[in-house]
């Protein structure tokens, strides 16, 4: 495996001759949060398409090509497909930014590319190569006559807003000032061109502290939009759990619900109570992931935002670990927008297995979501907190 320095290249096939690869990307220091970004670039190095910068609010290219998922140790996992990107893509740009904070305080930065399964290349950068950067460009896979790889290490004082400007995109929250053109004579109407594509919307909102909150106004038309919720946790754990085995942590994500009708009841897999897209509550947890090992943790859509009255939001540890302490638990909502609402398990209660992280109120039109993140030793103690009334039997998965 070839370890890079700033400013090192080599051409990929010196690497592996795969055209499929890992590009696994991990930033570790005092902020809560730091994103990972892939831009897909043409021969000018623009972004020039805006479909090809892969990011927490777009996860995926048009044809696939590039993917981006969460990894074991809450690190960001890109698989590419060179063969798939089309011919006006030609330099992969992988890319890091903070909201709060400077990268001259990170810990390190690691940079693994893979192919087959087996690393083939790794980058390290450290808070000492930054000071008051923001965001900074880490690695590119690129073409030129061939596929090459280069390790660049050069950062802005901007965050990502700045990364996309450098790259020639737009952003939403902070258009570019118009600039008017002096009166011109008349003259015949030119030929309609093509519509500007959107300016790229980098809106991500984090919920830090207990009992903040956000709203997410619902679309007026009256067609459903379905909000998102992805719980993910890092794998490693240790011995002890509900079961008292050693294994990767292992965590369950459910919910309890009321809908506008009166309507209540409880998702989750202990019970296999997985809910349903097409029949009510339209609410559906993807799958129960019993060994851990699922990079994208568990999936929860709520199909019908307009329909509920109360979502509670929760956590359980299956097994792997004793309490939510050494597990770094993260919970995502995606907006009908697209925008992201994150919360991490910033407290957690070394005597408590079950987490009641958010709640998803439909208040006047609105859906309200707010950060709960309160432990209880179970089920049925969270339910006579916030008053579901449920009965609560003994299950098994």
């Amino acid at each position: 495996m070839v370890t890079f320095q700033t400013g090192q290249k080599i051409p990929l096939g010196q690497l592996t001759p795969s055209t499929h690869l890992t590009l696994s990307a991990r930033v570790t220091g005092p902020a809560s949060e730091y994103d990972l970004s892939l831009f897909g670039l043409d021969a000018a190095g623009k972004l020039s398409d805006d479909r090809y910068l892969v990011f927490f609010n777009q996860t995926a290219t048009p044809e696939g090509a590039v993917q981006m998922q969460g990894g074991p140790r809450g690190e960001k996992v890109f698989t590419i497909d060179l063969s798939r990107l089309p011919a006006t893509v030609r330099r992969l740009s992988l890319t890091a930014s903070v909201d709060a904070g400077t990268f001259g305080q990170i810990d390190h930065a690691e940079i693994t590319l893979s192919a087959g399964g087996q690393p083939v290349a790794a980058y390290r950068v450290t808070g000492r190569d930054f000071q008051q950067e923001r965001a900074v460009m880490l690695l590119d896979v690129y073409h030129k006559d061939v596929w090459r790889v280069g390790a660049v290490g050069q950062g802005f004082s901007g965050g990502l807003d700045a990364l996309v400007r450098h790259y020639g995109g737009e952003v939403a929250d902070r258009p570019a000032p118009s600039r008017a053109a002096p009166p011109a004579p008349p003259r015949p109407a030119p030929a309609p061109t093509p519509a500007a594509p959107p300016p790229i919307n980098l809106k991500k909102i984090t919920l830090d502290k207990k009992g903040e909150s956000t709203r997410i106004s619902l679309k007026k038309s009256g067609q459903a939009e379905p909000i998102r919720v992805n719980l993910n946790w890092d794998r490693g754990g240790r011995r002890g759990g509900l079961f008292g085995r050693g294994a990767a942590a292992d965590l369950d994500l459910g919910c309890m619900f009321v809908m506008n009708d009166g309507q209540r009841g409880v998702i989750q897999a202990l019970g296999n109570s997985f809910g349903s897209e097409r029949l009510l509550p339209h609410i559906l947890l993807d799958k129960d992931d019993r060994t851990g090992a699922a990079l994208d943790g568990e999936n929860l859509t709520i199909f019908r935002p307009d329909l509920i009255h109360t979502v509670l939001v929760f956590a359980c540890i299956y097994e792997g670990t004793n309490d939510f302490t050494q597990v770094g638990a993260r919970l995502s909502l995606r907006d009908p927008q697209g925008n992201e609402i994150a919360m991490h398990l910033s407290n957690p209660d070394i005597q408590r297995t079950f987490c009641a992280i958010a709640l998803i109120e439909n208040v006047g039109g609105e859906i309200k979501v707010t950060k709960e993140e309160r432990y209880f030793l179970g089920a049925q103690h969270c339910d006579e907190h916030y008053g579901f009334g449920f009965r609560w039997v003994a299950g098994s998965k």
